[in-house]
């Protein structure tokens, strides 16, 4: 673990109010999964709020798939959406029940939403469980990956460490706040600087909300969209895709693209049993 990452993460633990931290062994995994699919030059950013709670009894876990995992890839588990073996217990040695290994299937959706237009819910067969294969799918995801690695668009945390268990707890809204803009302080804000993208976009309002003055101070477009746990019709599930994707071609114009959720925000949208990037 670098000696920034972990002097951030001490300075988050009084914040972490949601049961025992995590080990800082798990802190470490998540940086090596994100910083593995960090493009050559980031143009977008996605700033969710963390990764899901992962026990360090689960981090030592061996993802594992027959067709071949890249080289270099980081194999150890760990709940967040780049890690391949969130939500796929047939990748893991030992399937993992409790708490449930349930991923994270909407930020999957995003991801396509960024790459492709789309019509309807059934655009999303090749990444859904409920619509293929794992051997399909395993591989729709890898070439997914890759394709937003290609064009440049990178998925953050504004959080080094989880902020939501796979129960749905989460820290006193006091906790939230401040472990988010520490987080931003100690570490996030330097990646985002060094990244040098040329938009970023927020992922829920409540990141928006605790880091807003933060975001200002830089010299980078950003605007934000809902959570996709969000509760939201799907006419507006729809339109957030369809920002993503202009994002995507146009990060310098985020703002312009996500306007309609640009309104002042006083707490997060996400609801009390859902999770987020992780």
């Amino acid at each position: 673990m670098n000696a920034e990452l972990l002097a951030c993460y001490d300075k988050m633990r009084p914040h972490l109010t949601c049961g025992k931290p995590e080990p800082p062994t798990v802190i470490s995994e998540v940086e090596s999964h994100r910083r593995y699919w960090r493009p050559a030059q980031p143009r977008l950013i996605l700033l969710a709020e963390s990764h899901v709670y992962t026990r360090g009894d689960e981090v030592g876990r061996t993802v594992q798939w027959t067709g071949g995992l890249p080289d270099g890839l980081p194999d150890s588990f760990v709940r967040l959406v780049y890690c391949l073996g969130y939500g796929e217990n047939s990748l893991l040695p030992a399937p993992i029940l409790a708490p449930k290994n349930g991923g994270t299937p909407q930020f999957w959706k995003l991801f396509y939403s960024c790459l492709h237009d789309v019509h309807s819910n059934g655009d999303f067969h090749p990444i859904l469980k409920s619509a293929t294969t794992e051997q399909k799918r395993i591989a729709a995801k890898l070439a997914l990956l890759r394709q937003l690695q290609e064009q440049g668009v990178w998925l953050g945390d504004a959080s080094i460490a989880a902020l939501y268990s796979p129960q749905g707890l989460k820290p006193a809204y006091p906790h939230y706040l401040a472990a988010l803009r520490a987080s931003w302080d100690g570490y996030i804000k330097a990646v985002i600087e060094e990244a040098a993208p040329q938009g970023v976009v927020c992922i829920g309002k409540g990141v928006r909300t605790a880091l807003r003055d933060r975001l200002d101070t830089l010299a980078i477009p950003w605007g934000t969209v809902p959570q996709p746990q969000a509760r939201l019709s799907t006419a507006e599930t729809h339109q957030v895709f369809r920002a993503l994707r202009a994002a995507t071609r146009e990060p310098a114009q985020v703002r312009s693209f996500t306007a309609p959720w640009a309104g002042p925000i006083a707490a997060p949208d996400v609801p009390p049993d859902a999770g987020t990037a992780g």
